[in-house]
């Protein structure tokens, strides 16, 4: 299952990839290594929405009739995909392994299974894993030694955005300067909780926030006052302050590009690339129930009252996190909305959730 938001152009029955043509090249030499050589497994390892499901579809192009997939999208309930790996080819794809796993009493069943497989197996794995969950894998089972190559997707910047957005345009873009030279604010307070728990009270205390766009705009316009509009194209801008306000992530960048540009009436300029900011506060267990979120990519409300506290009120705290702009829900399928990630990931290190 693809992502929500895909850094693909489908042209006929071929996938186009944009930032990714090292990582492929990589994982075309170790396809084509002879088959005396040992191959080494793949963990490809990633946030939402940066293309590791459209990655794997533009894999499965490079060894045609020689691959088995496996793509979850959803929690893995049952034994099938056992019966797959035991039938399947001398490559196998599986996507989205942050399903087979879920934090409760006896919630990594399948994982000790499918790892269990892919250790004693001679196959070439190739899999895709959530950033967050292999960083809380990794301290639990021996994924480097069953992974010996792991790579990390990369950010892209401004011209490969600039070439994604332009290929899934349908309208001709122009561009303009700003109407006006905003005096933005370099620095933004954000309040985030600190627990004492011997007075088992909890503080907001304000921490700065740097706005780098901003702060390096006012540094270049203070160097370059004039050469510096002369430097560096309108067009050219309105992508490095994309690049910027989405840190490069391609699902992001898709939709802060459509929240900004919602109409093709009007020149594009670089103050109108919107930057993300949500006012985050819950408790302990809240911001804990929106890590598994972040984790999982895809949950129902069913199986987050699974892993939190059973007299928690899940649904109150999904309403307040809908609320707030930080998830979407579709037919209970819960998921982080994807210009709120960065903030989200910001929090929950504030809370020590993440690392």
């Amino acid at each position: 299952m693809a992502s929500l938001h895909c850094v693909l152009k489908k042209s006929g029955e071929s996938l186009e990839l944009f930032g990714f043509e090292d990582v492929l090249k990589n994982i075309e030499e170790a396809i084509n290594q002879p088959d005396f050589t040992p191959r080494s497994n793949i963990a490809i390892i990633a946030e939402p929405f940066s293309g590791r499901s459209e990655l794997v579809y533009k894999i499965s192009e490079m060894c045609r009739d020689k691959e088995t997939k496996i793509f979850f999208s959803r929690l893995v309930s049952d034994d099938n995909f056992i019966d797959t790996l035991e039938k399947s080819g001398d490559i196998v794809l599986v996507d989205n392994c942050q399903y087979l796993f879920s934090r409760n009493i006896g919630g990594f069943e399948k994982l000790d299974i499918f790892l269990n497989t892919v250790a004693s197996s001679n196959k070439l794995f190739i899999t895709t894993w959530n950033q967050f969950s292999w960083n809380y894998l990794r301290f639990v089972y021996p994924l480097e030694n069953i992974f010996p190559v792991r790579i990390e997707l990369p950010r892209l910047g401004p011209e490969e955005l600039k070439k994604m957005v332009m290929a899934n345009c349908e309208w001709q873009m122009t561009f303009a300067e700003d109407v006006i030279v905003k005096n933005d604010q370099c620095f933004e307070f954000s309040e985030f909780p600190v627990v004492l728990p011997i007075i088992k009270r909890t503080f907001m205390i304000p921490i700065p926030r740097i706005d780098y766009f901003a702060l390096k705009c006012r540094f270049q316009a203070k160097i370059w006052p004039s050469e510096q509009k002369d430097a560096t194209s309108v067009e050219d801008r309105v992508f490095l302050r994309l690049k910027d306000v989405s840190e490069g992530n391609p699902g992001v960048a898709q939709a802060i590009w459509k929240k900004s540009i919602p109409s093709t009436k009007g020149a594009i300029k670089p103050e109108d690339i919107i930057k993300p900011q949500y006012k985050i506060d819950t408790n302990y267990s809240q911001a804990y129930m929106l890590y598994i979120i972040l984790c999982r990519e895809c949950v129902t409300i069913k199986e987050l009252k699974g892993i939190i506290d059973p007299n928690a009120n899940i649904d109150r705290w999904v309403y307040d996190l809908e609320r707030s702009g930080l998830i979407s829900v579709d037919n209970e399928l819960l998921s982080i909305v994807p210009e709120a990630l960065h903030s989200i990931v910001s929090y929950l290190k504030s809370m020590r959730l993440v690392w």
